[in-house]
């Protein structure tokens, strides 16, 4: 495998810009740039792969080059990356979709996969400053077999926009958050959304019993004032 290993990438690069700046080189053959789960922005690293030794020497040589205001390191991989499977692995209960149209809620893109298996949830990426949607999100369902389903939705159209559909291994990071911007929008597929709502409804009764009990207090409190008059 003739692979590099490029480090110092900006977080805001994309694949088009790498391979800008190695296309020169050889025949690339694939850019494997890792992302962020909540915001799809670089890691900063990633592995290039060509198809021959030549292209690894010239891509060496653009090792200090700078790409958007940073100077990246260039340097051969050392051994086999760890590549994404091909396909699912047999506990992979998640798909990452991405072109979605920007108008979409949780329960729209939940219903539209809806026909391949039980969605569990649906948790949709935002712009963490303007706190819009960015056009992807991540799938959760209840068995296998619905992702395999998923899968297949591939390249089709959903709400009138052609979607990208691919499986992911990663767990959520633990700094995602529910948008609670979007509360109207997201209900049927939001696990997050849910328990807010129960934790909501439990505080509401719990406050409804806490009055009810104070009235019936204060009731209690006048009646037996009164009858204190009467026997006055």
């Amino acid at each position: 495998m003739y692979q590099v290993f490029i480090s110092g990438l900006p977080y805001t690069a994309s694949e088009n810009d790498v391979q800008s700046l190695f296309e020169d080189c050889g025949e690339i053959l694939s850019i494997k740039l890792p992302r962020y789960q909540d915001s799809n922005r670089l890691l900063g690293y990633g592995h290039i792969t060509f198809s021959d030794s030549e292209a690894i020497q010239k891509a060496l040589a653009l090792n200090g080059t700078q790409l958007g205001g940073r100077y990246i390191d260039v340097k051969e991989a050392k051994g086999t990356q760890p590549q994404k499977p091909n396909v699912p692995p047999p506990d992979c209960l998640t798909i990452f979709v991405k072109n979605l149209s920007y108008d979409l809620n949780a329960d729209q893109i939940g219903d539209s996969f809806r026909p391949c298996g039980k969605v569990a949830n649906v948790r949709m990426v935002y712009n963490t400053v303007t706190k819009n949607f960015k056009g992807f999100a991540y799938i959760d369902f209840e068995d296998h077999q619905s992702v395999i389903k998923a899968l297949q939705m591939n390249g089709k159209k959903v709400h009138g926009r052609q979607v990208q559909v691919d499986f992911d291994v990663k767990k959520p990071k633990a700094g995602y958050r529910y948008q609670p911007k979007q509360v109207e929008q997201q209900n049927k597929y939001n696990k997050e959304y849910q328990e807010i709502q129960k934790k909501k409804i439990k505080k509401e009764k719990a406050v409804e019993k806490v009055k009810k009990i104070k009235n019936f207090a204060e009731t209690q409190k006048q009646i037996s004032a009164q009858r204190n008059k009467q026997q006055i």
